[in-house]
């Protein structure tokens, strides 16, 4: 699981960027690259840095502070650790910078992972530039092109529980570099995808998970209740609404206490397992009810929301071989539009935030099934409420 989550706020004169967690190693690549990415964007406004959740730094996480430092970045600090940690990187005594930094508006964008069906979505299709500019609503045109396009989806999914099962397993290299560890994630065919007043995202990604069982995997993805600890810090809140052989009921909230995120997701799911054989297994999760919430936990009302996101779909993928579980996830969302003048800001981001979250999102799941296979607690194999099989003209 990833060590840091990080925001970038954008404001009439200053860019925020909040970090919290570990600033080390790959995490700090990331966010140099997103630095590097956003920095077209701020010529002229203050480059703020907030580290007061910051808990740690390697020497390549404080590389980056000195080269924000160098850059003009003025620190805010709330926190005694931060504040030493501040003057390490200065040289200097600190000095508040919130009275010079200015407002900036809410969360431009996080890098932080959520549950497996929600990871990529939040946060690529959060649009990233200000909502509280206008409402979003739905029109019946576009939420006839997203049914048109999961019913493709689904019809695609069809066919593969009939030939290449796997999306890995299309190329060799790209199967290799799964099954030796790596987490392979990639938009699929043109993502965003354009439709009348709306955009589809949809990304996917592939883990392997080496010494689980199918019905160790099956558990956990399928243990809601246990959400708020296997893809924390993001999901607050998950429980099971209903369960029966092959079909779950679940909600979730996506939200940031520490970050103090100013809009939230509730979302309620229905989720669908079929068993192709006893190796291979896959589901599609949907949204039946999603709820934007407000600072403090309240929902938004429907002419207030800012359509980042309308709904979500993830169809899963399972199947047990080379001594372990390889799990796939196609993430599907539908999102309000983004302006043409800031597609060539905003893209390059999208896909960064969208490859970058689908991919912890997918360690979260492989820690999740490795502690559930070694925890002496853990149920017997098998326990797990499989049931029957269900047909797969259930999803046609």
């Amino acid at each position: 699981m990833s060590g840091l989550i990080f925001y970038m706020h954008d404001g009439p004169a200053t860019f925020r960027f909040e970090l919290a967690g570990n600033l080390s190693g790959d995490d700090a690549r990331k966010l140099d690259q997103a630095w590097k990415t956003a920095s077209s964007t701020i010529d002229g406004k203050t480059l703020a840095v907030d580290v007061t959740f910051l808990t740690a730094a390697d020497e390549r996480g404080r590389r980056l502070l000195e080269h924000f430092r160098q850059a003009g970045a003025r620190f805010i600090a709330n926190s005694a650790s931060s504040r030493i940690l501040v003057e390490s990187i200065t040289g200097q005594s600190y000095e508040p910078a919130d009275a010079v930094v200015g407002p900036t508006f809410r969360a431009y964008f996080t890098a932080a992972a959520s549950r497996v069906a929600l990871a990529m979505v939040v946060v690529a299709a959060t649009l990233l530039f200000p909502m509280e500019a206008s409402a979003a609503s739905l029109k019946q045109e576009t939420l006839d092109a997203w049914n048109q396009y999961l019913q493709q989806a689904n019809a695609q999914m069809l066919q593969r529980a009939k030939g290449t099962f796997l999306w890995a397993g299309e190329s060799p290299d790209r199967l290799s570099r799964v099954r030796a560890g790596e987490v392979v994630v990639s938009p699929l065919s043109e993502s965003p995808q354009a439709v009348p007043s709306g955009l589809i995202h949809h990304w996917i990604g592939a883990a392997f998970i080496p010494g689980a069982r199918m019905e160790d995997v099956i558990a956990v993805v399928r243990d809601y209740d246990r959400d708020t600890e296997f893809y924390k810090p993001s999901v607050i809140d998950a429980k099971t609404l209903s369960r029966k052989a092959g079909e779950d009921r679940f909600s979730v909230v996506v939200f940031d206490q520490a970050m103090f995120m100013k809009r939230a997701l509730n979302s309620e799911y229905q989720s669908r397992f079929a068993e192709v054989d006893p190796r291979k297994w896959y589901s599609v999760a949907e949204t039946r009810r999603v709820q934007e919430l407000g600072s403090s936990g309240e929902p938004v009302p429907d002419r207030e929301t800012s359509g980042y996101i309308w709904r979500v779909c993830t169809i899963s993928r399972y199947q047990e071989r080379d001594g372990g579980v390889y799990i796939e996830t196609e993430t599907m969302a539908l999102s309000r539009t983004i302006p043409a003048l800031l597609h060539f800001v905003v893209d390059p981001i999208v896909r960064r935030v969208s490859h970058a979250s689908l991919e912890t999102s997918l360690e979260q799941t492989r820690n999740a099934t490795g502690t559930f296979v070694k925890s002496a607690s853990a149920p017997s194999k098998g326990s797990f409420e499989k049931g029957p099989a269900i047909s797969l003209n259930a999803f046609r």
